[in-house]
């Protein structure tokens, strides 16, 4: 049509030629005008597409930019002791400050204010992940460019210090030492790899450690997995002069700490028996609350500790910590070089089933809620952990978890998302 007009060349039809021309450029406009929304709408579908294909994998590495932007986790532990009384604290004055530790003492009866501990360490500290090469140098007492000039410390909290109206349970002390290493975390500008909790009357033996020492031997790098955290063993035994056989146990468990990397770990005593002689590790689900290690990354799911039902039982958030523990691993690992010898059992509440919880709690998602029942069996699952075991690391739960299931709310104990 538009052809046929523009071949008229008499001028009586110029103006209709004229007009036709108008008008089909009009149509033509108006046909690409929405050609190029058709494309657009076409173009931002696929975008949008993408974009949330985008967003789930920036979800899903959120936690490797937060951790570039956040500050740097140092290859050292932080022991968290709940102590009765002064003597409780005084009995662990000749082992810290470890050189591979610190420690906070939270004193909730006699007025704890012991100066008896050494003076702190001067030492350098390496950056630590759970991709830390095993035999990568962690700790050293002459500076090097790339590590952290640190010093060894000793915290001691009395509970009269902090004026609390209410008397703190075993649960919300732990939380209250949660809360102050969090804080310290934020002054000092640098985060702890991994904290330990554990109850002031607890102490260890590790007749491994004197095995090592004394025949070097029996570690074999290439073939023996089973010995992998023995080169750091070695290394913060030769930065320090130590006689007492505890301190040396603080020193094992900190290397296997540092180079298994688990997300929980615990000791012999703490779960149970040792069910499998001649084997340093075991898998185990249920564990007792008295000495547990937890991965930096894994403290916003596990803490703070759910007080709903210490007026019933102080045992049931341990247990509401081991339903958590679903989320990130399914299991802890119990390193049994290490075993604890003493531990006095005091009156606390303890009344009833410790498993038994409202039906509002939402500790896991549904689809791990069938094995809730399982989790309350104490059963070890494999003796073989150390063996082709490379860390734990926050990518390994699951989305779901990542993005649902990241942290409890103190006042109720329900779970909610993070923006993990």
């Amino acid at each position: 049509m538009f052809d046929q007009c523009s071949f008229r060349r008499n001028n009586s039809e110029r103006k209709v030629i004229f007009k036709c021309r108008c008008t089909l450029t009009y149509r033509r406009l108006l046909f690409f005008f929405i050609l190029i929304l058709f494309i657009g709408f076409l173009w931002l579908n696929c975008t949008s597409t993408s974009l949330n294909s985008l967003i789930g994998y920036n979800v899903n590495l959120n936690f490797q930019s937060t951790k570039k932007s956040s500050p740097p986790t140092l290859a050292r532990t932080l022991y968290l002791f709940i102590c009765e009384n002064q003597a409780e604290v005084d009995s662990y004055a000749p082992i810290f400050p470890s050189i591979t530790a610190d420690a906070i003492f939270y004193c909730w009866r006699e007025n704890c204010n012991s100066s008896r501990f050494r003076s702190s360490i001067n030492l350098y500290t390496n950056i630590w992940s759970s991709e830390t090469k095993r035999n990568e140098k962690l700790i050293s007492l002459e500076s090097i460019s790339s590590f952290y000039s640190i010093k060894s410390r000793i915290f001691i909290i009395n509970e009269k210090q902090l004026n609390i109206k209410e008397k703190l349970t075993w649960t919300t002390a732990r939380n209250k030492l949660y809360e102050l290493a969090l804080n310290e975390e934020q002054k000092q500008g640098w985060t702890w790899s991994y904290y330990i909790f554990a109850d002031g009357d607890v102490h260890t033996a590790c007749p491994l450690a004197q095995q090592l020492l004394t025949n070097k031997t029996i570690v074999d790098y290439g073939k023996n997995e089973e010995y992998l955290f023995a080169s750091h063993f070695y290394s913060f035994i030769n930065l320090t002069k130590i006689s007492i056989e505890e301190e040396k146990c603080f020193l094992l468990f900190d290397a296997f700490l540092l180079s298994i990397s688990p997300a929980i770990a615990t000791i012999t005593g703490a779960s149970g028996p040792i069910a499998y002689s001649g084997l340093l590790t075991q898998i185990v689900y249920h564990i007792d609350a008295m000495f547990n290690a937890i991965h930096h990354d894994a403290l916003p799911f596990l803490l703070p500790y759910c007080p709903r039902y210490d007026a019933r039982s102080w045992w049931t958030s341990q247990a509401i910590f081991i339903y958590r523990s679903l989320c990130l691993y399914g299991h802890a690992i119990s390193f049994d070089g290490i075993h604890i010898i003493q531990q006095n059992h005091r009156l606390y509440p303890r009344i009833g089933n410790p498993w038994t919880m409202d039906d509002d709690m939402n500790l896991v998602p549904d689809y791990l809620r069938r094995l809730r029942d399982y989790m309350k069996q104490s059963r070890f699952v494999s003796p073989l952990a150390l063996h082709h075991y490379h860390g734990w690391n926050l990518q390994l739960t699951s989305e779901t978890c990542r993005r649902n299931h990241t942290a409890i709310k103190l006042d109720t104990c329900l779970v909610y998302g993070n923006d993990f």
